[in-house]
């Protein structure tokens, strides 16, 4: 296996077009899409139901990096966006030593 990188867009979103294509092309061997929600740049990722909608359609799974979840408690749950995995830092989240 091996990393694939994505392309952004300007406005920081998930480039669509190369994510499906990158997709199809590594069908075979796609293991898991990794993303950072909200992202580090503060971005909400727009298309995030449909990246975790095409990555399951792959048999892949995907991990929310949830550094910057704490933008996100008590608003959203990441398990409704579609996220197989999530992982918090609870020491910036709810400020933990």
């Amino acid at each position: 296996m091996s990393v694939v990188v994505v392309r952004c867009l300007e406005d920081g979103n998930i480039d669509m077009d190369d994510m499906r294509a990158k997709a199809n092309e590594h069908s075979r061997n796609l293991a898991a899409l990794m993303f950072t929600y909200p992202s580090t740049h503060g971005v909400y990722e727009e298309g995030a139901r449909h990246l975790c909608a095409l990555i399951h359609e792959h048999g892949g799974q995907v991990y929310f990096d949830g550094a910057n979840l704490n933008a996100l408690v008590g608003l959203a749950r990441p398990g409704d966006i579609g996220a197989d995995v999530c992982h918090m830092n609870l020491h910036k989240t709810f400020c933990i030593p």
